[in-house]
């Protein structure tokens, strides 16, 4: 009875030994891009060329049924849940199951392999949208340095159409404000996410020089409760809800984070009731460095915010509002709320840009002798703890 228990604990510890040298012993250490500001003498403004009647209304984010049940989604089975998000009238409905990709629909033509990856203690996730292959299983369960990080993102991007960072404020802050300064190698990042937004996160993003667009997205676990679900939205310009035009469209930034009323007594009926009119982005238009962003209602306010999410100027009461991009402006975001404040759009940046490419980013590369050095020291004591271990 004491060898068994004796074998059981060296199990556990020594599996917990793998778990916590996994990443050190697999990364390598990056160089990251000095962050520094959008500049130069051009301005990218994502809406120019939008189609005001080709809005559609998406989620990327919700947890069905999976694995038996041992992660959260269990109330919600796959085709009530695609039922339900019919009703509240969206066009795009993106399943991102844990670790696995959902094929309950795939025969439909609207149908997108969406997942949710990462499986870690700090909640460090990341949605692939039009993934190309199989679930990537690789993560680091138990610690993540920005070189980890980055590690997981690079493997990630060459298997995708589309990758965001999901929820960077969530528990314990799974991407911090330093983790953002230096990331590269996605495109889109989770802003908002029912109860858990994030635009503190996305200014840091957009103050440091990296053009990566909204993503917006209920991420609900149970459809039993209606406010976590129709209590988010990304908002598509696109041709129509093939996969190709919502990736389109998600990647030339033609989209915005929407944000409906939701009251205390809500309830599906109601909140279906309320999808059948809301407030819109009619035009975004820059001409020189006037910028005049126009809405269906008028706003109750439309704030203009720039480098280090700072407000750079608010126009009140108003279905149409114009800022002149100062030459100090790296960037300029727009936020605008309704009836109250109840309604809100989480527009993506108007930004400086040099050549000919705006969305062009440097990469992160290999420092392969500090990767070396602590493969080498990894490896060590990984060696080292492991016979310990067997001699104990």
């Amino acid at each position: 009875m004491i060898k068994i228990l004796k074998i059981s604990i060296k199990a556990i510890i020594g599996f917990f030994i793998i778990l916590l040298f996994l990443p050190f012993l697999i990364s390598p250490i990056y160089n990251f891009p000095e962050p520094k500001p959008f500049s130069g003498d051009k301005i990218w403004n994502p809406y120019q060329n939008i189609d005001s009647l080709k809005w559609l209304k998406g989620n990327f984010q919700i947890q069905c049924e999976a694995w038996g049940g041992f992660t959260d989604g269990n109330n919600n089975p796959t085709d009530k849940v695609y039922k339900l998000y019919k009703k509240l009238n969206y066009d795009v409905i993106g399943i991102s199951d844990y670790m696995k990709i959902n094929d309950y629909f795939k025969d439909s033509a609207e149908y997108i392999a969406i997942y949710e990856h990462g499986y870690n203690a700090r909640k460090t996730h990341q949605v692939s949208i039009g993934t190309t292959e199989e679930v990537y299983w690789l993560d680091f369960p138990l610690y993540q340095t920005t070189s980890h990080k980055q590690f997981i993102l690079n493997q990630l991007r060459t298997r995708t159409q589309v990758l965001s960072i999901v929820h960077p404020d969530f528990h314990f802050e799974g991407y911090t404000h330093q983790d953002l300064k230096y990331l590269v190698n996605y495109d889109l990042l989770e802003a908002l996410n029912h109860q858990r937004f994030s635009l503190s996160h996305w200014d840091v993003v957009l103050s440091n020089g990296h053009a990566k667009y909204i993503l917006a997205d209920d991420d609900a676990h149970d459809i039993n409760n209606p406010f976590l679900v129709g209590v988010v939205a990304t908002m598509l310009n696109a041709n129509s809800n093939s996969p190709s035009d919502v990736v389109e469209s998600l990647l030339s930034g033609r989209t915005y984070g929407y944000v409906p009323y939701t009251p205390s007594e809500d309830n599906y009926d109601k909140k279906a009731e309320r999808t059948k009119s809301f407030p819109y982005l009619i035009s975004a238009k820059l001409q020189g460095n006037s910028y005049t962003v126009k809405f269906t209602e008028p706003a109750v306010k439309v704030d203009f915010i720039g480098q280090n999410g700072e407000i750079m100027q608010s126009v009140t009461n108003s279905n149409t509002a114009n800022y002149k991009f100062r030459d100090s402006d790296t960037y300029i975001r727009v936020e605008a709320k309704f009836s109250g404040s109840e309604n809100k759009i989480y527009m993506n940046p108007i930004f400086r840009y040099i050549g000919d490419n705006p969305l062009y980013e440097k990469i992160a590369t290999i420092n392969w002798w500090k990767s070396m050095a602590a493969w080498l020291l990894a490896w060590g004591l990984f060696t080292f703890l492991g016979k310990k271990l067997w001699k104990f």
